[in-house]
Protein backbone atom coordinates (compact mmCIF):
# COMPACT_ATOMS: atom_id res chain seq x y z
CA UNK A 1 0.00 0.00 0.00
CA UNK A 2 1.41 3.37 -0.86
CA UNK A 3 1.91 6.25 1.90
CA UNK A 4 -0.18 8.20 0.72
CA UNK A 5 -2.94 5.94 0.49
CA UNK A 6 -2.40 4.83 4.35
CA UNK A 7 -2.57 8.66 5.38
CA UNK A 8 -5.79 8.60 3.84
CA UNK A 9 -7.23 5.76 5.14
CA UNK A 10 -5.89 6.40 8.61
CA UNK A 11 -6.99 9.81 8.50
CA UNK A 12 -10.51 8.65 6.81
CA UNK A 13 -10.65 6.73 9.82
CA UNK A 14 -10.15 9.30 12.33
CA UNK A 15 -12.61 11.05 10.88
CA UNK A 16 -14.95 9.17 11.32
CA UNK A 17 -14.20 8.06 14.53
CA UNK A 18 -14.00 11.69 15.83
CA UNK A 19 -17.76 12.28 14.08
CA UNK A 20 -18.96 9.02 16.27
CA UNK A 21 -16.90 10.06 19.34
CA UNK A 22 -18.83 13.78 19.59
CA UNK A 23 -22.02 12.03 18.45
CA UNK A 24 -21.88 9.70 21.62
CA UNK A 25 -20.98 12.68 23.60
CA UNK A 26 -23.87 14.42 22.58
CA UNK A 27 -26.35 11.20 23.49
CA UNK A 28 -24.40 11.58 26.98
CA UNK A 29 -24.89 15.40 27.51
CA UNK A 30 -28.24 15.59 25.83
CA UNK A 31 -30.04 12.78 25.48
CA UNK A 32 -29.30 10.66 28.57
CA UNK A 33 -27.76 13.06 30.96
CA UNK A 34 -26.77 12.16 34.49
CA UNK A 35 -29.74 10.80 36.65
CA UNK A 36 -31.17 9.07 33.34
CA UNK A 37 -29.70 5.77 34.66
CA UNK A 38 -32.65 5.03 37.26
CA UNK A 39 -31.10 4.70 40.23
CA UNK A 40 -27.27 4.05 39.68
CA UNK A 41 -26.06 7.30 42.25
CA UNK A 42 -27.19 10.98 42.85
CA UNK A 43 -28.19 12.31 39.96
CA UNK A 44 -30.50 15.34 38.77
CA UNK A 45 -32.85 15.23 41.43
CA UNK A 46 -31.64 11.92 43.26
CA UNK A 47 -32.27 9.97 39.68
CA UNK A 48 -34.88 8.02 38.20
CA UNK A 49 -36.83 5.44 39.68
CA UNK A 50 -35.70 2.19 38.21
CA UNK A 51 -39.02 1.41 36.30
CA UNK A 52 -37.77 4.70 34.48
CA UNK A 53 -34.68 4.17 34.00
CA UNK A 54 -33.90 5.82 30.41
CA UNK A 55 -32.72 4.29 27.08
CA UNK A 56 -32.26 4.82 23.86
CA UNK A 57 -31.86 2.76 21.22
CA UNK A 58 -31.19 -0.41 23.61
CA UNK A 59 -28.77 1.28 25.62
CA UNK A 60 -28.56 2.47 28.76
CA UNK A 61 -26.18 5.58 29.76
CA UNK A 62 -23.91 3.36 31.72
CA UNK A 63 -23.54 1.56 28.18
CA UNK A 64 -22.94 4.74 25.88
CA UNK A 65 -20.09 5.52 27.92
CA UNK A 66 -18.44 2.43 27.58
CA UNK A 67 -19.32 2.97 23.96
CA UNK A 68 -17.93 6.55 24.34
CA UNK A 69 -15.09 5.61 26.16
CA UNK A 70 -13.99 2.98 23.55
CA UNK A 71 -14.27 5.47 20.40
CA UNK A 72 -12.01 7.51 22.76
CA UNK A 73 -9.50 4.89 23.39
CA UNK A 74 -9.71 3.90 19.29
CA UNK A 75 -9.29 7.83 18.66
CA UNK A 76 -6.08 7.84 20.81
CA UNK A 77 -4.38 5.30 18.80
CA UNK A 78 -5.49 6.49 15.54
CA UNK A 79 -4.14 9.90 16.46
CA UNK A 80 -0.76 7.91 17.88
CA UNK A 81 -0.34 5.85 14.38
CA UNK A 82 -1.15 9.43 12.54
CA UNK A 83 1.87 11.19 14.30
CA UNK A 84 3.97 8.30 13.64
CA UNK A 85 3.08 8.57 9.61
CA UNK A 86 4.02 12.39 9.84
CA UNK A 87 7.12 11.97 12.39
CA UNK A 88 9.74 13.23 9.77
CA UNK A 89 7.62 16.08 8.45
CA UNK A 90 6.87 17.04 12.14
CA UNK A 91 10.50 16.99 12.67
CA UNK A 92 11.59 19.02 9.47
CA UNK A 93 8.49 21.42 11.06
CA UNK A 94 9.54 21.82 13.90
CA UNK A 95 13.46 22.65 13.46
CA UNK A 96 12.16 25.74 11.02
CA UNK A 97 10.25 26.76 13.39
CA UNK A 98 12.69 26.37 16.38
CA UNK A 99 16.07 27.31 14.01
CA UNK A 100 14.44 29.90 11.42
CA UNK A 101 18.00 30.38 10.99
CA UNK A 102 18.60 27.22 9.11
CA UNK A 103 18.20 26.24 5.37
CA UNK A 104 14.82 23.99 6.42
CA UNK A 105 11.97 25.35 5.81
CA UNK A 106 8.38 23.36 6.33
CA UNK A 107 6.54 22.48 3.03
CA UNK A 108 3.56 20.56 2.80
CA UNK A 109 5.34 18.86 -0.16
CA UNK A 110 8.12 17.89 1.66
CA UNK A 111 5.97 15.09 3.52
CA UNK A 112 6.98 11.64 2.19
CA UNK A 113 4.22 10.05 -0.14
CA UNK A 114 2.94 13.65 -1.59
CA UNK A 115 3.62 13.83 -5.45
Amino acid sequence: MKRTTLNFVVDSIGLVNLLLLAATGTILRWVLPPGSGGGYGRGFRGGRPVGEAGEWLGLRRHDWGNVHFTLATLFLCVILLHIVLHWTWIKTCAKSILFPSHKVHCDPGDEPGIE
